[in-house]
């Protein structure tokens, strides 16, 4: 089928915006990645699920505006829509989208602070009857623990003791 140029200026076109709009959609993914860190293995399936539906886009704009025929001045296009796109507007983008993620998270710290508050306070104040029961306690156990000791060491002397006396008898029979 014989395009005139004047269609032919349209399918650019049509291919160009195409290539910026697919730049908005991989700079959604990048936003995406930022906001929640992925491992590699979920970054591969979003990449692979980004090039199905870019490619489905793709053959979509192509087939609405070219009648399905892939032309390279088409290809071109989207190629040069990307282009302009991630070195003009992807940059002040992601500058922005950078700027919101800052924010939002320091707002969610700070309200996580404010909730926490009161759970800090009644913690707080929770701990002086915890501190004023438990050192007794603890001290009882040092003391404890030091008897313990003292009679450990009393039995092994008296059993060292014993097993001499019982050499020397075994020695002198």
């Amino acid at each position: 089928m014989i395009v005139s140029i004047s269609e032919q200026a349209q399918i650019f076109i049509a291919a160009v915006e195409a290539g910026i709009i697919i730049g908005i959609f991989y700079d959604i993914f990048r936003i995406i990645r930022k906001i929640i860190p992925h491992p590699n293995w979920v970054i591969q399936l979003e990449d692979l699920i980004y090039w199905i539906i870019v490619s489905a886009f793709m053959f979509f704009v192509l087939f609405n505006k070219n009648y399905g025929e892939i032309r390279g001045f088409a290809l071109l296009g989207a190629f040069l829509g990307n282009v302009i796109y991630f070195f003009t507007f992807s940059i002040f983008l992601m500058k922005i989208s950078d700027w919101i993620i800052y924010w939002i998270k320091r707002i969610i710290r700070t309200l996580i602070r404010i909730i926490l508050m009161p759970v800090k306070i009644i913690l707080k104040i929770l701990s002086y009857p915890y501190k004023w029961i438990a050192r007794p306690i603890k001290i009882l156990g040092v003391r404890t623990r030091i008897l313990l000791n003292k009679s450990k060491n009393r039995v092994k002397r008296k059993s060292k003791q014993i097993l001499r006396e019982l050499y020397i008898m075994y020695k002198k029979v």
